[in-house]
């Protein structure tokens, strides 16, 4: 179960929004986090709708809700000084096809659940950590989540990183990120056609 919860929140890198959601600035941390868990788990356990349809659902959920430019940034480590504008567009735009087209499609599949909120801690510059347990419908114990916020300059939350059984989502995947680019002399198009193969397989 563990490797697949691992599966479910990697980068991850993320139903249309509440009426309340429109409007995140009303919202303290714990308030955001409870709604985009819980409409993603209901997403899941709404029986009427077709598989389609969740993965559109959770797509939406996950391109609305994370901070994928800043994501997309940071796990390329120095490597994105790299970057020069051309690619910088090319290379987010198949980040958020990576989201929608993988983990949406696999997060589709797993069963509902509910969320509880544990704790929230403001770090500062380092962003919010909202500490939650998510009770998954087939487990008979929670599984323990912690959520890092940024706020942007518009006072909106996003999702920065998700933590799951210690290990902070977007942080593994820089590792591997730039584990590649290490061994391939930081040329972030071989990193980009790496993404491409795996999409088009």
């Amino acid at each position: 179960m563990i490797k697949k919860i691992l599966t479910l929140f990697v980068l991850c890198f993320f139903l249309p929004f509440n009426s309340v959601l429109s409007d995140s600035k009303i919202l303290s941390p714990e308030e955001y986090v409870t709604y985009i868990a819980q409409d993603t788990l209901n997403v899941l356990g709404n029986n009427n709708k077709s598989n389609d349809e969740k993965v559109a659902n959770i797509t939406d959920i996950f391109l609305s809700n994370l901070a994928v430019r800043e994501i997309s940034l940071f796990v390329l480590g120095p490597y994105r000084r790299n970057l020069d504008s051309g690619q910088k567009t090319k290379y987010i735009n198949l980040i958020k096809r990576f989201v929608s087209e993988i983990y949406s499609i696999r997060l589709a599949s797993f069963p509902s659940g509910d969320l509880s909120i544990l704790s929230s801690t403001d770090n500062g510059r380092s962003g919010i950590i909202v500490k939650t347990l998510i009770q998954f419908s087939n487990e008979p114990s929670p599984t323990k989540i912690d959520w890092r916020l940024i706020k942007k300059q518009d006072g909106d939350f996003k999702i920065f990183d998700i933590r799951v059984v210690g290990i902070w989502m977007a942080q593994e995947q820089r590792s591997t990120f730039t584990s590649f680019l290490s061994k391939n002399n930081g040329n972030i198009d071989k990193l980009m056609y790496r993404l491409e193969e795996q999409l088009n397989k």
